[in-house]
């Protein structure tokens, strides 16, 4: 189709045009503060799209920053991006050190975040275990580095770590639960003997033999519980005169061919274990809240902090799976706003049926849009979490849980684009056909081209959306826009409130005017026949009694109520995506913008404008004039009138004198 077309030509104008995205990393991201581990995230990394995470973990000083390294030179090409290492006894790396390579350098259909840990053994017991938890915790893969062979202590030094980190959570149901985030797990052994050669480097089977050996069964049925997938490779032994030129950033020196080819060999299957999790990955934002919550997890002495982490996750799951769901149901209504677009443009019978479903075609693809936004974050103790944990952790009840899995930030999305879609479709078409009014076409193809234009702007969203996504987190763009909507918002609302204690004011006028309408249809037939007629009945179906006075006739608060939601909804958007910015809420803030400079030359204009309203003039003298005609009336009513008698009444006044 031809609005295919154009996405695809602008989506390579695109990508021609943006260059290559730099490199992020390597740096600190995870930190010790006393024995607690902290998180810190630059407000540079931006990132947009799934990211795979890899953590190398194991003892101090076996090589894990030069696997990094290695890694980093073989997907990016750039000879000069590599984990800083030391090369003395004490260990360079303190928390988790972290580097991400984007898609367009990877080739890759996801960012990769290469995570380097701080040698376990090098640190106290409560800060080894906490950094252990967080190992396994954050990635999706997690490489544990061996030397030699995989020998029962080393198992047992990775037992040890897994039952430091099964203090989380002491119940078989939360280890059940937990399966779904147990990480594969990659035993790579740092060989520095002649075993490779006769063993070869896939040593997954060696590593199921030593976990189904007898000896320390409880400490292996651990690792088998705790790591549900794993295997082992080997890599192969580093020449003294390789690790010198490693030490100059020389990695392609002849005498580190064979560590080089085998380091490369277990890359090669860590990126197949991130694509057959390729569901499960996290986006951009939702990856550092994610830490977040690990940290917090692995920080606290709760028994249950486990539990409200399992629970966390399972609410991302119902997040992901739903914001698949939206991406894919964005085309399909689209295309059928088009083809109402092109319906409405032959058939006129159908006109108002035609404008009810385009209307909710807009409110559906604006649920899909903004409810599908990688912006969206979810943090694990926000208001509504906290209360879903109290429930949650209680064992309530199934209904309970399913009403806590949708206490999400997606949730909030949805019901503020179901908003600002029933909202913004009335007042485009309004506008829109008020402007085609004025174009010689025919009244029919109006509603066609006020379809097919939303259909446009629609597309036009989401290609800016990806044009912009590198100036999304500009914090002085957000705060302008944000000043702009939080300034409409107020003077909305003073605006509407204004109007409402004027329509409260004419009600209660209007209510002693129609209270003596009573008297006079008494007193009157032909009003009492008014009153008694369909017509006035089908009058006052349509139209409010209080509306009945013309003097007391109230605002209409539809367009006030209109402006004060959207903009309270873009407030919310705002706050949702925060500290990230996206289309809809820069140009919601640009609308605004635009009605707040008319409203205010509105006003200019009737301030200092010379002369009065001929209207409020006008209105003015009819109550100068009522009130002079309440005063001769008044002065009447001290003198009672006499009245001349009818014949009936003189024909009354002579029975009643008979009768005496």
């Amino acid at each position: 189709m031809w609005w295919l077309l154009l996405l695809q030509l602008a989506t390579g104008a695109r990508e021609e045009a943006l260059p290559a995205r730099p490199l992020l990393g390597p740096k600190p991201l995870v930190f010790w503060h006393s024995d607690e581990l902290h998180f810190q995230v630059p407000h540079d990394w931006t990132l947009h799209g799934p990211v795979g995470t890899v953590c190398v973990s194991g003892d101090d000083r076996v090589g894990k920053s030069t696997l990094l390294s290695l890694w980093i030179k073989n997907l990016t090409q750039n000879k000069a991006f590599e984990f800083p290492a030391g090369h003395a006894r004490t260990s360079f790396t303190q928390g988790l050190w972290s580097a991400v390579l984007h898609s367009e350098e990877t080739q890759l259909d996801f960012h990769l975040n290469l995570c380097d840990s701080q040698g376990l053994k090098q640190v106290p017991e409560l800060q080894q275990w906490r950094l252990f938890a967080a190992n396994v915790l954050v990635p999706q893969v997690l490489v544990y580095m061996l030397i030699n062979v995989v020998q029962v202590d080393q198992l047992r030094d990775l037992a040890r770590m897994a039952h430091q980190f099964q203090k989380l959570g002491n119940n078989s149901q939360q280890h059940q639960r937990f399966g779904r985030l147990s990480p594969h797990l990659m035993v790579l052994v740092r060989e520095e003997s002649d075993l490779a050669e006769q063993d070869g480097r896939n040593l997954t089977d060696h590593l199921e033999q030593v976990l189904n050996s007898p000896g320390y069964e409880e400490d292996k049925a651990l690792i088998r519980q705790v790591f549900r997938t794993r295997e082992a490779w080997s890599l192969e032994e580093l020449p003294k005169e390789a690790r010198h030129a490693l030490r100059e950033g020389d990695f392609t020196a002849e005498s580190a061919r064979s560590w080089r080819w085998s380091g490369e060999a277990a890359l090669k299957q860590v990126l197949l274990a991130i694509q057959r999790r390729t569901l499960l990955l996290p986006q951009g934002p939702e990856l550092w809240e994610w830490y977040r919550s690990v940290l917090a997890t692995v920080n606290s002495e709760e028994e249950t902090s486990l539990e409200r982490l399992i629970g966390h996750g399972e609410r991302l799951d119902v997040m992901r799976r739903r914001r698949r769901w939206l991406q894919d149901c964005f085309g399909r209504v689209l295309a059928t706003l088009a083809g109402v677009a092109i319906l409405s443009a032959f058939s006129s019978s159908l006109g108002l049926c035609l404008d009810r479903a385009a209307g909710l075609a807009w409110v559906l693809l604006s649920v899909c849009y903004l409810g599908a936004s990688p912006l969206l974050k979810m943090p694990m103790r926000g208001l509504a979490e906290r209360v879903c944990d109290q429930l949650y952790l209680k064992g309530g009840e199934e209904l309970v849980k399913a009403i806590c899995l949708e206490a999400s930030s997606q949730s909030a999305a949805v019901l503020v684009a179901s908003v600002l879609g029933l909202l913004s479709y009335p007042l485009f078409t309004a506008q829109l056909r008020s402007l085609l009014k004025r174009i010689p076409l025919p009244s029919q193809l109006h509603r066609s081209f006020v379809t097919l234009f939303l259909v446009l702007l629609a597309l036009l969203l989401s290609m800016l959306q990806e044009v912009l996504s590198e100036a999304a987190t500009s914090t002085p763009a957000f705060l302008g826009a944000f000043a702009v909507v939080f300034l409409a918002t107020l003077l909305d609302g003073i605006t509407l409130l204004q109007k409402v204690l004027h329509n409260r004011s004419c009600t209660t006028a209007s209510a002693v005017g129609r209270g003596l309408h009573f008297w006079i249809a008494q007193r009157d037939a032909e009003v009492a026949a008014l009153e008694a007629s369909a017509d006035w009945k089908l009058h006052f179906r349509r139209y409010s009694e209080c509306d009945t006075l013309w003097r007391y006739r109230r605002l209409p608060l539809w367009q006030s109520w209109s402006r004060v939601l959207q903009a309270l909804g873009l407030l919310t958007w705002s706050w949702l995506i925060y500290p990230h910015w996206d289309v809809v809420f820069m140009l919601g803030a640009a609308l605004n913008l635009v009605d707040l400079c008319v409203t205010w030359a509105v006003w200019l204009r009737k301030r200092f404008q010379p002369g009065r309203d001929p209207v409020e003039q006008w209105l003015e003298e009819l109550q100068e004039d009522s009130d002079e005609e309440k005063e001769e009336e008044e002065m009447i009513q001290d003198e009672p009138p006499i009245l001349p008698e009818t014949p009936e009444e003189a024909r009354l006044r002579l029975q009643i004198e008979e009768m005496r």
